[in-house]
């Protein structure tokens, strides 16, 4: 694998498990605007809504309609959504990993399909400071499986994708690693030859 300079970590499944938290959200946006509830009973369209992103899982939940998509956003931008980070769980051995990865004087950042909530939702843990860049879906034309939040990141760090070691859980940041050229080890998800982990404490068995 080389030498690892720069571990990214991608945040829903790796450093939080925000499951039910999502699903939660948009009932509650298809509720408030007034369209039809999702049906979080179909596995496949349950899968997509907690890995798209915020633009993905609306132009879903619309069906492409263009007056739906409206209601939507209009919800978003007028509605404060009170429920705040309760329902979501930070991964039990994540800061064991955190600090780790600290000790070995690599750099961390995060990138994610996750949009403007990710800085405050890493404070509300209390592990904002492990991560010197983040890179959410506002922040890049084209978000995961595309390889552009991998790119910004190597460029803020000057470094090249193979001193790089991602940590993710879907296909989406398993292409946007490979398609990068940057190391890729899976969370608690088999993701075709890619090595994985179910601690985060044995990341320190891939920075080297």
């Amino acid at each position: 694998m080389g030498q690892i300079k720069v571990v990214i970590y991608d945040c829903d499944g790796v450093i939080v498990n925000s499951d039910n938290a999502i699903l939660k959200y948009y009932s509650w946006l298809a509720e408030v605007s007034g369209v039809s509830m999702p049906d979080f009973s179909d596995e496949k369209f349950k899968r997509i809504v907690l890995s798209y992103t915020e633009d993905g899982i609306i132009d879903v939940i619309s069906n492409g309609n263009d007056s739906i998509k409206s209601k939507l956003y209009h919800t978003i931008k007028t509605v404060p959504y009170q429920s705040g980070f309760e329902d979501i769980i930070i991964e039990p051995t994540l800061k064991n990993g955190l600090e780790i990865v600290k000790q070995h004087g690599v750099a961390m950042a995060v990138d994610t399909n996750r949009g403007r909530s990710l800085s405050d939702l890493l404070t509300y843990f209390k592990i904002r400071e492990y991560f010197s860049y983040l890179v959410t879906s506002r922040d890049v034309e084209n978000p995961k499986p595309n390889p552009e939040g991998v790119y910004k990141i190597c460029k803020f760090y000057s470094v090249e994708p193979r001193e790089v070691l991602f940590i993710g859980d879907s296909m989406t940041d398993y292409q946007a690693a490979k398609s990068s050229g940057a190391n890729f080890l899976a969370y608690k998800n088999t993701l075709n030859e890619a090595p994985i982990i179910f601690d985060h404490k044995d990341v320190e068995k891939y920075l080297i």
